[in-house]
């Protein structure tokens, strides 16, 4: 497993319980830290907690957010602008989380590489696929379609 600092970034409550849910499943993650932005929060309060997180500029690090364009994923893009080893995957979702998490990945740019394909693949119309199965036609693609 990765030693590279993941950090978990959205609104609400969101990473912490998405950090619970992998806790329950995998145990303790040392390397995992959460920012969430609060109703009466800001951008700038989110981007000195992830800088905090991963110890300074320079530092590697993959963050995952959970909505693309939505403000913790903005935030953390303007750092990631300034330090090339900050890596921002949107679409924090738990398939992605655990296949990062026990990933060999060796750097962050290779964990959100992990953290990209996993979360496209995690999205899967499971209904679609046990009719198939059940009807014995042939498997729909994972979009259903």
């Amino acid at each position: 497993m990765s030693t590279i600092p993941v950090i978990f970034v959205g609104h609400g409550g969101y990473p912490d319980g998405v950090r619970d849910a992998v806790e329950m499943i995998l145990g303790e993650q040392p390397q995992v830290a959460t920012v969430s932005l609060a109703p009466d929060g800001s951008t700038e309060q989110i981007a000195e907690q992830v800088a905090a997180a991963i110890g300074g500029a320079g530092n590697a690090a993959l963050v995952l957010a959970d909505l693309m364009g939505g403000s913790p994923a903005n935030a953390v893009g303007l750092l990631a602008l300034r330090n090339p080893d900050l890596h921002l995957v949107a679409g924090l979702n738990l398939p992605m989380v655990l296949e990062v998490l026990t990933s060999t990945a060796s750097t962050a740019a290779e964990l959100a590489a992990v953290a990209e394909g996993a979360g496209r693949d995690g999205v899967v119309d499971v209904a679609a696929r046990l009719r198939a199965a059940a009807s014995g036609t042939s498997q729909p693609s994972q979009s259903g379609t």
